[in-house]
């Protein structure tokens, strides 16, 4: 074959698998946002439930309402310095800290919400969430994080918490800034979504999970 046979054969391949991607271009991008999402059920009782670090009124919107459903302790999870606060002349506050205050506007009282102000990443809350059940003797649990932040949970979870054999679901809290079904539509979801594959890749790579 001549290569300009040979190139004109690329070129049409290329074309057709273009239009191709171009037509399922919504398909495509709902099903690589569909890969981050997570959802495994615990029915209560629980031991409590746990809020991973990071968008705390989000999070705690989700922890709150399962708190209605079954009032137990909420373990507020971060040991990372929120130093945006500077901005605005107020002291920083640690994550858990942040996750506290969310929890008291949403009528969460004091008594139900337990500190755990360590970990400066999911990986590290993860571990030390698995420290505290084995301390504690906590044998099911629910946690609970933002949408896109579900499969990278789920593999900590499956490895930090099933070989202790802590009982453990899965509650993802709805975005309160982008739809996860419709992600490309806006900026925060496009950051995010794009984000978190990096992070499981790299997890992945460390051999995390």
């Amino acid at each position: 074959m001549s290569c300009t046979r040979a190139l004109l054969l690329l070129g049409g391949i290329g074309l057709i698998g273009g239009s191709l991607a171009y037509s399922y271009r919504v398909r495509l991008l709902y099903w690589l946002g569909q890969g981050l999402l997570a959802h495994v059920p615990l029915a209560p009782p629980w031991d409590g439930v746990v809020v991973f670090s990071g968008r705390p009124y989000e999070r705690a919107l989700a922890a709150a309402q399962a708190y209605q459903q079954y009032p137990t302790r909420i373990i507020a999870l971060g040991g990372n310095l929120n130093e945006d606060l500077l901005a605005l002349g107020v002291e920083p506050y640690k994550e858990c800290a942040l996750t506290r205050q969310a929890l008291r506007s949403l009528c969460v009282p004091d008594s139900a919400i337990y500190l755990a102000c360590e970990g400066t990443s999911t990986l590290e809350e993860m571990a030390w969430l698995a420290h505290l059940c084995k301390q504690k003797g906590w044998r099911r649990i629910l946690l609970v994080s933002s949408a896109f932040h579900g499969r990278r949970i789920v593999y900590l979870a499956q490895r930090y918490l099933t070989p202790q054999q802590v009982a453990w679901g899965f509650l993802p809290a709805p975005s309160l800034r982008f739809r996860p079904e419709r992600w490309w539509e806006s900026e925060a979801g496009l950051l995010t979504l794009w984000e978190e594959y990096a992070k499981v890749w790299y997890y992945r790579w460390r051999g995390y999970f």
